[in-house]
């Protein structure tokens, strides 16, 4: 699902590669717990669906948390495009098809636009490098966005850290897990987060849990699972990516 493919690899990086298909997601450091809580909303009788005034209420509520540059978008919109933007963020087929899958090479940014229908895109991007300082700290930082109209409705994003030379080697992976979330239909919040360190691979996950907010949602929760894993040889320096239901 990359607009990019991988180059050749010497086999050494080729065990690498096959490495993170095997390296499970042990809590070696949780080191952020929980990311960022996501936007509030009272929680008392579950509307049947989401109007104008009840989102716009929803906004001003979470002004700091995204409500204010969203409510200038939205206000922009025709009032039939508003109304089709609440229903796309109250459809639970849209954030169920919220998904994406990615391998590249680090030093070369990814960015990704998956269309899902006329009206809403998912958008990935992916950095990953090496810094030079005395661990040759890898990071790699995997961000998927949900858009309708262009407003950016929730993302998701994991950022995953580790040492790649030194006495620090294999000890100090981390991983950080951050959410932006506009969607009045979904409640989205993160469990703690899990990130370990073998050999040449440096992984890093987390898993986010969507509880409705509106009757036209659903009643169940769905949950989603976000990876990030780099592989670092001699030769090569890669990494794989994906968001994915549970």
């Amino acid at each position: 699902m990359s607009n990019r493919t991988m180059s050749r690899m010497t086999a050494a990086g080729v065990a690498a590669v096959a490495g993170l298909a095997v390296l499970a997601p042990a809590v070696a450091n949780a080191a952020a717990g929980p990311g960022p809580a996501a936007v509030t909303q009272s929680s008392v009788q579950q509307p049947a669906h989401l109007t104008v005034a009840s989102y716009k209420a929803y906004l001003k509520k979470n002004w700091k948390k995204g409500g204010r540059e969203t409510a200038v978008a939205f206000a922009k919109l025709t009032p039939a495009r508003q109304a089709q933007f609440l229903r796309h963020l109250e459809d639970r087929k849209v954030y169920a098809a919220f998904l994406k899958q990615v391998k590249g090479n680090f030093e070369l940014p990814l960015h990704v636009v998956d269309p899902y229908n006329k009206d809403v895109v998912f958008v990935t991007d992916v950095t990953a490098h090496v810094a030079k300082d005395k661990a040759g700290t890898l990071t790699v930082r995997f961000s998927v966005s949900e858009r309708v109209f262009g407003i950016p409705v929730t993302t998701e994003t994991i950022t995953v850290k580790g040492a790649t030379k030194g006495q620090d080697k294999s000890k100090k992976a981390v991983a950080i897990a951050k959410l932006q979330n506009v969607n009045a239909a979904v409640s989205i919040t993160a469990g703690p987060t899990r990130a370990a360190s073998k050999g040449v691979i440096t992984r890093g996950s987390v898993t986010w849990t969507a509880k409705p907010q509106v009757q036209a949602f659903g009643k169940k929760k769905l949950v989603k699972d976000q990876d990030a894993a780099a592989a670092i040889t001699k030769a090569t320096r890669t990494f794989e990516a994906s968001l994915s239901n549970e």
